[in-house]
């Protein structure tokens, strides 16, 4: 009898090890897929206001560039498609 509850205790053992390591590698992928993102969205802001600081203005252009050197998904897109000329004072053009 000794022999078997020493054996399932390994088992259990060997589960639970098993079971927080499965839970540590998913809280590794969740952490950087939050963290990443954040830095991204932090670098785009700095950018923004960099620019801002620098020309005491800040364009929608300007916006467009920060958005296309920060996030690398826009950075296989031409800056072409993001640059806009924008005239008017203030209103949406309608």
């Amino acid at each position: 009898m000794t022999i078997l509850s020493n054996s399932m205790t390994k088992q259990q053992i060997h589960a639970s090890l098993t079971i927080i390591g499965i839970i540590a590698a998913i809280a590794v992928v969740v952490t950087s897929a939050i963290v990443t993102p954040a830095f991204a969205i932090k670098n785009f802001f700095n950018c923004m206001t960099d620019t801002a600081n620098e020309h005491g203005k800040l364009t929608l252009d300007d916006v467009h560039t920060c958005l296309h050197k920060e996030y690398s998904v826009y950075r296989n897109i031409p800056y072409g498609t993001f640059s806009h000329s924008y005239s008017g004072g203030g209103g949406w053009g309608w």
